[in-house]
Formats: C-alpha cells, structure tokens, sequence
C-alpha cells in the first residue's frame, strides 16, 4: 500500500515529481487518498503550528508587562502615532459612521482609500473592527499574534507540501519562519506582515504553476496580497520574477522537452499574473493615484553609489537577540541592519545545504544566486532603494528583508528533508561549525571599527550581561542573554542533533530528536522577541495603556457636540495625544500624519500660518483669519491637557459649554466648547479675483492671509503691481533685536543665495540669548512669525515690562517670563499668538539657544532668520477683518444635512457675476461636481513649468478672466477646489469617488469570471486536479482501501514486469557471447580445415543458426507474454550453452578426423599392401 510522504517514505506522489513530463500525473489519486489516511492529525498540526508563534508572541507580551499583565500597550512608534487611529477612522466607517472613501479628519480632508490600501486593508483588520471599541489596543494585540500565527500555519503549509517535511519538523521550521526578526519588530507596523503571511502560499503557487499548470493557487494568494497591502505587494511582485526564474531553470523536477514548453509555461505565467493585477486594480489604482498626491515626490533620491554595510555585519544579524535600531539616522549611528534573523538551526544548516550530496547542483546554484541577489541588494542602496520604490525609507530600513529569511529558512528546510536515508559525514558537521565559527571570530574582531551605537543598549553583546530597565519613575536591573555566545551555544546543540538525527535508523528516534530541537527553537525565538520588544521600548519607547485612555472617551464629546449643532463644520482642539487624535474624535480637522499625503494641501495649510512638516500638518500656528476662512467654527479646549497652550484660543472665541464625563477607571474630566464667530461654510461665493492668484508664498504667513481675504472680497488694490498690494487685516509693526556680545554674535549666512542672521552663541557661557523687545501698538493680541530656511529649535519667552522697569511674565506674576514653548522644533515655523496685551505695553520676546548636553560648545548652536524679514511681528485689525469676512457670509453654500454624507455634499447657493463659488475642500482627482442635477466639466489642466521636469495643475484659459462665461471646476491657490457657475439661484452637488475605483470593480468582475473560467478548465483537463477529484469521489464512496490494494498490487506488477524485462535484456547479452563464440569457431574450423566434410560445418552452422533464432523468438515472445520471460530466457540461454558445446564437439571431431586422415591413409595404404 502506498505510504504518505509525511511519513518519511518516498511515495508515488514525491517519486512521480521526477516524471512531471511523462503523461503521468504530479499527484495521483493513490498519493492523495494514501496521504490523508497516513495523516490522520495533520491538521492539528496546522493548529500547532499556528498556536506556537501566536503563544510565544502572547507571553513574550506577558513578560513586557503588556496591559492586561501590566501598563505596558503594544503601541509604540507609528502604530502609536498613527495607525491605532487609522483603525479608529475604519471601524467607524465599517460601522456606518463614515465613509471607506473619504475623510474629513486628514488636513482640511481627503480621500481615504489610499490610506485603506496602504495601512489597513489586511483581512486580519477585521479582528478589529469585530471586536468593541472598548479594547481596541487589546484588539490589535490579538491581531498581531494572530498575524504571527498565520505565518506559521502558511509556512507549514509550505513546508510539507513543497518541501515534504514530516508535520512535526514542519512545525520548527514553521515556528523558525514566523518568529523571525521582520516578523517580531514589524509589530510596530502590523500591516507588513502580511507580506511573510501570503508569501509562502503565492511561491507554492509560483511551484505549481510550472510543475503541472495548476494556476489559481497562485492567482488567489498573490491577489489578496496585492489588496492588502500595495506597499509590500510590490516587493513580493518583484520576488515572484526572481522565484520564477530560479524554480523554472534550477527548482523544478519537471523534465521541460522543448523551447515551446518553456514558452507555454511563461506565458502562463504572464496570463496568470495579468489576472491577479485584474483582480486587485479596484484597489491599487486608488492607492497609487492617492500616492501620486504627494508621496512620490516625498524626497529626491540619491543613487549615487553606497555600501549600506561591511558584508560580514550580516553575521550577528543570523544570531539571537540582534536588534540594532529601526532608524535611518546616520548621523546618531543608530541605521538598522537587515532584519534577517530566523533561527539559529536556519544558520547551523545553510552551509549543509551546499554540502549535501542529495540536493541536486542545480538547486544549490539557483538557490544560491537567489541569496546573493537579495544579499546584494541590501547592500547596494541605488538597488536597495529600488526595492522601496526609488525612495530612501523613513524608519525602519530593508523592510523586504522578511524575502530572504524566506529563502534561507527554505534552504535548510531543504537539507531537513534530506536528511532520511543520509548520514551526515563528521566532515561535514565540522565543516559547518568551522564556517559559522570563522564568520563569527572575524565580525567579533572587527565589530569595534563599526562604532556601533550602544548608548541604550548592546547591540551584539559577546556575553551575558545586566542593563537597567526604566518606566516612569521605577528603574531595575535585568540579565540580557547577549548574542555571540548565546547564539554559538544553541547552534553547537543543533549541530549535535542534527548529526544524531541523521545517523537515527528508527522514525521513533528521529522523533524524539525533533522533540527537543523543537522545543529549543520554541525558547530561542520566544527569548529573541522579549529581547527585541525590550530593546524597542528602550529605542523609541511604548505607551502605557492608561495615555489612550482619554481617547477612548473621545466620541463622546464629539456626539454631544453634533447634539447641539448637526450642521456641517470642521472643528479642533487646543490638546493632543499625538497629532492623529482628529480620527479618533471624529472632528472634521487639520491635523493629521500619513505618508499617503496630499502635499498641495500640506502646502496650503503651512502658507495659512499653521504648522506642517512633510507629511504631517497640526492645529498649531491657528490665528482667526485663517480659522475662519477654512470654516473652524468649535475648539475644544481642557485646560488640564493643553499644558498652557492658552495662545491656541483667540479672545474673540466664545464659551458655549463645558461637557462633563468620565475617562477609564471613573476618572473625571471636561472640556470646554469655544465657538468661532465668524467661521465661514465648507462653501461661499468669493471674487473671482482669487483666480489670479496661483499661489501663496509661505515666507511670511501674515501676507499670505491678506492676499488671500483681499482676492475673495474684491479689495486687492493693484494687481499688476509687483508686489500686489492687498488690504491690510494683518498690519506689522515694529521690533528691537538686542543680544550680549559676550555671549552671542553676529554673523551672515548664505544659504543657497538667500541671506540669513546668524545668531551664534559663544562656546563656555551660560546663557545665549536673543531678546526682541516690542511695543503692542492696539489693545489685544499680537502674532509672531520668524522666517528661516536653517530651522533650529530655540525657546519661546515672554515678559511685560512693569512700571518699575522691570520684566514680568503675565501668568507667573514674576520676574520669570512666561513660556510659550519651543521654535522650529521641525521644519516648520507656524504663527505664535501672544497675548492679549494693552496698547504700549513694552513686550519682550526671548529666544534661548539651547545648549549641546547642557553646555555651550560653540559648534551648532544658533538661531538664524532671513536677513531683513526674519523678525515678523503683526496685530490684527479686527475691524476690516470683521466686515469682510461678513461679506463672505452673505452668500455661503447652505448644505442640505438631510442628504450630505462624508462623500456626498449637496446644497443650495445665490451667485453673482463675477464670482466663484471658493470652497476649503483639498484638490484631488474624484470628485463628480453637478450643478442642478448636471455635470460640470473640469477647467483644471496639467502642465510642465519652465525649468522643471513635473507635471503641475493649472487652470485652463478659459477659466480665468472677469466675469468667464464657463462652468466647471476650477483650482483656486494651487490647492483647493472652486466652482464657476453662472449668477442665480443653483443647486451645487458633490460627489467623490476614488480614482480608478469603478475601473477596478469592472476588473474585479472580469478577473473573477476569468478565474471561474480557469476553475472549470483545470478541473476537466489538468491531471492533478482530475485525480484530487478522483480521490475525494474514492473516499467518498469508501473505498478507498480497496483502491490502494489495487494499486499497490498493480504497482507490484508493474515491478515485476520491469524486472522480468530487464532479466531478459540481461540474459540476452549472456547468450550473445557464446552464439558470437559458436559462430567464431566455426569460422576458424571452416578456415583452418578444408578438409572438414561439408555435412560437418553444415552441422555446425545450423546448430549456431537455430540458437539464434530461438533466441531472436524468445525475446519476441517475452513481449507478448511477460510471465514466461525468465523460462524462455533460460531455456534459450541453456540451448546456446548446449550449442556451443555441441559445436565444440563437433569441431573436436572434425579436428580428430583432420588429424587421423592422414594416420588413416597410411593404414589404408599399409593395409592394401599386405592385401
């Protein structure tokens, strides 16, 4: 009976994979029904396999004090900053409070699909929109584990039907993949793990598809990768060419006969990989066109030739407990290294893998050019960035490294596996410690000229060690296992069991040795992630789980505010977590961070005053021109989180209410609703003036804000002047820089033409300070802006002078100023709103240089400003702001809150000539804009500027002009969306929907169809299929025993025959022999002895001839009857024999008669003469 690979026994089902080009099939129906009887608890190894990561990630989060075993949360780094409340936007949208397709949380809004596609769109997601909000951290940690354990089950999957690992070795190796160093550190970013996830199942696929045509075990796998994620989709597209490459020319069994196979199987390929794109556009298109926004132009790119590291640094990185750092900051020497651990046992046996003799030249050569490929490109960055998509990464570094853990972890699987039947040489067990031990001596003896960063911890400690722990106020030791030592004790113990597994003659044996390596490998991974998760708290740090706290009583503030107003507005707040709260709180607001920006919005924002960096903006930098005319109409503020952050709240604001209620353990708390007089609709009709402004400066804020109101009220003074002239609402007044000689100096700076003040501070002094003193020239607030291309932190602090002469801060009451927080913390310089002053009080600013490590060095240490427009300091003229941004009031588009959703607006407006109907809403392809119930064109065309390579957005001519007499959508300042749209009473609609969305639904449908039709192909024509649906019918009807002992015994004579044939051939050349014999004596009689009667060599010839023949018919016969073979052949072989003797005989007697002729001649003559 036929056996189950899994047991160790080559079957059928491994010994037909050598004969995929004969007409019989990869898998035959005897192999799959032997297999599923042989492994009755298979699946419970899959369960095992995906219990081990899921229970080793859950206590290694145990012993990291994670909530609920301590206040630790898994929120750390951007799973902290930004993706906890991504979830947060999705479950509410997955929920009916929003919409998948856009938000009104993200700078001013945006389309939401990309950051779904880019973040969130992994099916495990749906752990945490299931489970209540209540324990959303709770819900990402099971998620998490969840994602560990998943890999674990694809790799065992993997494992066994690829690599025909026995179950139990399945789960190490297993176990090895899905506790590898990518998996356990991307915690902190869950949605790539992903990529290690569906990884195993689309190279099995990949397999298939070139061993015997099987297509939609790729297509399927590879398809939901591509929809979970686009990021990490495009690093396994690349490593699928790569695999397919090696499978086809060094991996396969299968025996290619012509160029055309090879073609055949290529173009199967393509179709098959033409089908996943089909089948996953619905959801790239949207994330590629939101990219596309900004994202693509993050950086400019540097390929300019570099090794990233010293080759022989990827030797810790094999080793335990390597964690080095997730930042790309080479500056602090803290860059990380590829995340390329997965195992100790993985390292012990990849010089095996070379070694052994079982593994074919072929497969040692395709799998080694594939290591060197990957290797190479970490090490490489122009290739390395290619990986990334041409872009330099932000944190966390080589995030494809998890592809060649794949490959290594694959490779000693390999050399597991054929271990049955090989006893590992003591050569080639010494062979491996020596590569490994050499490795390792050399990085240990060059490791101090890397100048590692260890000032948190160490990065390749030698030995074991003690190091301090920290939170909060606690501090205590803890032993660190290191890793040199650490990782060569757990590989010499391998080594050790793999050599007794090898020379083991009994399965018990074998078993009993996987048992203990199996449970080492469960303490050396589990340790590795504990390790790893301490090292990262030490690095970057996590939140405890009380800080989110307040979040999650965040709706309820923003519901009973919408309680009290249910219009249409944006909303924000003076406090924050962390800059993403708006998702959270649902509030329509400017904050927010995503590398799925859109960078003209970004832009806009900063131009308005507030602070943006990159791909993020916040509510800092708000002044009430800005906040009105972008529609903030509440500020939530609670004085207990807003760390006096008091200049966030303008004085014209009104208190409505303070809304009471009780954060997590009934603790109390409240925050007060401010109300914005004069906050504007989403919508109003403005001047259409605004069109011939293509943009704003971002120089100085104040004059961006003026020109700005100035175009939309009509009240701009001269547009052909250079400068324009607009109306004044923000008016600037005059400053004093004053400074100590002694402590600071003076000096330009010329930074790519642009003059700059260089305020520098001596080395040695104790305080570097720059004072502008001011005097407020109307009662109320003043606003600060300083302007600079060389942003360096300093220190805000404010003070009034007294009648006596003598400076005071207005909070403090003291000679100590008033702190206003710190300056150019980032790249950005938002407006700093001070006050409320009295007309001529004698205000000091004070800007403090920050020292290096609490002394001055006199090396980096300054303030510098633009030269002559550094300092800007203004008041606001309330008066001509009042009555403008009245004006803008009268005509706002009302909307209809009856039908409007988060991506359908639909309201009423009155337009006149010369207007445009100006709204807040961020430009982005997607919109559908109607005007009374039709659809406007788009007057918005691309265009590439002088001296400049990228495609940027203008308007079309026709757009612009006084009173144009078109409708459409227009660009307004290069950022938002306006409306042209004739005078009169009208109905304006907007609708969005992602770009490329409705194309990729009808690709979706196409693909499946595609995929059915596959389905019903392969089911009646490709063979493997046929016999799995003639196996499961077998099994079915319970047969299934009778069917193997038929096979077995058809099998069985199948063996028999091919003996049988093989005998005869052998016997054939036996009888040959002595027939060439016979034939050569006769020959030599024939020649030698003329005198030989002609009925003797005619005796002889015969005898030789009908032994040919006889042997000529028996090898006929043993054709057509098989079972009389071995008689016939030993019959015909004993003829031959009697033959040759016969004829030998003969021959003797021929020669005895040649010899006596003459004796008997001579007796005859004798004779006659005594006659």
């Amino acid at each position: 009976m036929a056996k189950s690979t899994a047991t160790g026994t080559k079957t059928a089902s491994s010994a037909s994979r050598n004969k995929i080009g004969s007409t019989r099939p990869a898998i035959t129906a005897a192999d799959i029904i032997a297999e599923k009887k042989g492994q009755k608890f298979k699946p419970l190894y899959y369960v095992i396999a995906f219990l081990v990561p899921f229970l080793l990630t859950f206590v290694s989060y145990i012993c990291f004090d994670v909530y609920p075993f301590g206040e630790r949360s898994v929120l750390t780094l951007d799973l902290n900053g930004q993706y906890i409340y991504y979830f947060e936007a999705l479950r509410d949208a997955f929920w009916g409070d929003g919409s998948i397709f856009y938000n009104w949380s993200r700078n001013l809004s945006g389309g939401f699909m990309g950051i779904i596609g880019y973040y969130l769109a992994s099916p495990f997601t749906l752990i945490v929109m299931i489970l209540p909000r209540k324990m959303i951290l709770e819900s990402v940690m099971i998620m998490q584990m969840t994602k560990v354990g998943a890999a674990g089950l694809t790799f065992c999957i993997y494992a066994q039907k690829s690599k025909r690992l026995r179950p139990l070795q399945s789960v190490m190796f297993s176990t090895m993949y899905s506790m590898m160093a990518y998996v356990v550190i991307q915690l902190i970013d869950p949605m790539w793990i992903d990529g290690p996830i569906f990884l195993p199942l689309i190279i099995l696929g990949v397999e298939y598809l070139i061993d015997d045509g099987r297509k939609l075990n790729y297509i399927i796998p590879t398809a939901i990768m591509f929809v979970a994620n686009f990021y990490i989709g495009f690093m396994i597209a690349i490593f699928i060419a790569i695999y397919f490459v090696f499978y086809l020319f060094f991996g396969t069994k299968r025996k290619f006969k012509s160029i055309e196979e090879y073609a055949k199987t290529i173009g199967l390929m393509i179709v098959s990989t033409v089908v996943v794109v089909l089948c996953s556009t619905f959801m790239i298109l949207p994330v590629y066109n939101a990219l596309a926004l900004g994202k693509f132009d993050f950086s400019v790119p540097d390929y300019s030739y570099k090794a990233m590291f010293n080759p022989i640094e990827l030797v810790p990185c094999l080793l335990p407990n390597q964690y080095y750092s997730v930042n790309v900051d080479e500056g602090t020497r803290f860059y990380g290294r590829p995340e390329i651990y997965c195992g100790v046992l993985t390292f012990v046996l990849l010089p095996l893998f070379f070694m052994n003799r079982k593994i074919k030249t072929n497969n040692k050569i395709g799998y080694g050019l594939m290591t060197f490929t990957l290797a190479f490109s970490m090490y490489v960055k122009p290739i390395n960035m290619l990986w990334h998509g041409g872009q330099d990464p932000n944190w966390l570094p080589y995030r494809y490294s998890f592809l060649l853990s794949f490959v290594l972890v694959s490779m000693a699987a390999e050399v597991f596996s054929n271990l049955d039947g090989y006893k590992l040489s003591p050569l080639s067990a010494g062979s491996s410690a020596a590569v490994i031990g050499i490795l390792t001596a050399i990085f240990c003896k060059m490791m101090k000229s890397f100048n590692y960063n260890e000032s948190k911890y160490k990065y390749v400690a030698i030995l074991p060690y003690t190091d301090k722990m920290e939170r909060g106020s606690e501090n205590w030791e803890e032993i660190w296992l290191g890793t040199i030592a650490f990782g060569l004790i757990l590989g010499a113990i391998y080594l050790v069991g793999v050599y007794l597994y090898s020379h083991s003659k009994t399965l018990k044996a074998k078993n009993a040795i996987s048992v203990v390596m199996a449970l080492l490998i469960f303490f050396e991974t589990g340790y590795n992630c504990y390790d790893s998760f301490r090292k990262i708290f030490k690095e970057v740090g996590n939140s405890d789980k009380s800080t989110y706290t307040e979040i999650l009583s965040a709706p309820d503030v923003v519901k009973e505010l919408e309680k009290r107003d249910s219009g249409f507005y944006r909303a924000e707040k003076t406090y924050s977590r962390m800059v993403n709260d708006d998702l959270a709180y649902g509030l329509k607001g400017i904050s927010h961070s995503s590398s799925v920006m859109n960078a003209r919005a970004i832009n806009f924002i900063e131009t308005m005053g507030y602070f943006t960096q990159s791909f993020e903006s916040k509510y800092e930098g708000c002044n009430p021109v800005a906040d009105s005319i972008l529609g903030f109409k509440y500020i939530l503020d609670d004085p207990a989180r807003n760390y006096g952050n008091t200049q966030m709240l303008d004085h014209s604001y009104v208190h409505r209410y303070t809304f009471s209620y009780k954060k997590d353990k009934d603790v109390p708390a409240s925050v007060d609703i401010y109300e914005n007089p004069n906050a504007l609709n989403i919508g109003y009709m403005a001047n259409d003036d605004i069109l011939n402004l293509s943009g704003l400066g971002n120089d100085n804020p104040f004059n961006s804000l003026n020109n700005f109101l100035s175009s939309m009220t009509g009240n701009t003074l001269d547009y052909s002047a250079i400068p324009i002239v607009p109306k004044q609402y923000y008016v600037p007044f005059d400053y004093t820089v004053n400074y100590d000689d002694t402590k600071v100096y003076l000096h330009d700076y010329n930074n790519n033409g642009t003059l700059h003040d260089c305020y520098e501070a001596f080395a040695g002094v104790d305080d570097a300070v720059v004072n502008v003193d001011v005097t407020v020239p109307k009662t109320g607030d003043i606003y600060m802006h300083l302007g600079s291309e060389m942003r360096k932190t300093c220190n805000v602090w404010v003070a009034v002078k007294g009648e006596d002469g003598v400076y005071r801060g207005q909070k403090t009451g003291t000679e100590a100023y008033d702190g206003y927080g710190s300056y150019f913390t980032t790249n950005s310089s938002p407006i700093v709103r001070m006050g409320p002053f009295n007309e001529g009080d004698e205000v000091e600013i004070r800007l403090t240089i920050p020292p290096t490590d609490g002394r001055y060095t006199g090396s980096n240490e300054y303030i510098m400003v633009r030269k002559n427009q550094g300092f800007n300091f203004y008041y606001l003229d309330e008066e001509a702001f009042t009555e403008d941004i009245n004006k803008l009031k009268e005509r706002q588009w009302n909307l209809d809150m009856s039908k409007t959703t988060d991506r359908y607006l639909v309201g009423d407006v009155d337009a006149q000539e010369g207007e445009i109907l100006m709204t807040t809403i961020p430009y982005e392809p997607g919109w559908d804009i109607k005007i009374d119930g039709k659809s406007v064109d788009s007057l918005i065309e691309e265009y590439i500027p002088q001296n400049s390579d990228k495609p940027t957005l203008k308007n079309k001519q026709e757009a612009l002009g006084k009173n144009a007499n078109v409708t459409g959508e227009v660009l307004v300042l290069g950022a938002m969306i306006g409306i042209r749209l004739p005078a009169g009473h009208h109905t304006v609609s907007m609708k969005y929907t992602p770009p490329g969305f409705n194309l990729g639904i009808f690709t979706l449908i196409l693909g499946i169809i595609i995929l059915v039709m596959f389905y019903m192909y392969d089911k009646k024509h490709n063979k493997v299929l046929i016999e799995m649906k003639k196996a499961k019918d077998i099994i079915k009807s319970g047969k299934a025993d009778e069917y193997l002992a038929e096979i077995a015994a058809q099998e069985k004579a199948e063996k028999k025959k091919k003996k049988k044939k093989n005998l005869i051939k052998s016997k054939g050349a036996i009888a040959e022999e002595p027939i060439k014999k016979a034939e050569d004596t006769a020959e030599e009689i024939k020649e030698k002895k003329p005198a030989i009667s002609d009925e003797a060599l005619k005796a002889i010839e015969s005898a030789v001839d009908e032994t040919a023949a006889e042997m000529k018919e028996a090898e006929k016969t043993a054709e057509e009857a098989a079972e009389d073979i071995e008689e016939a052949a030993e019959e015909t072989a004993e003829k031959v024999e009697e033959a040759v003797q016969d004829a030998e005989e003969t021959a003797k007697t021929a020669d005895n008669t040649v010899k006596k002729a003459p004796q008997q001649a001579s007796n005859m003559k004798n004779k006659k003469k005594k006659k």
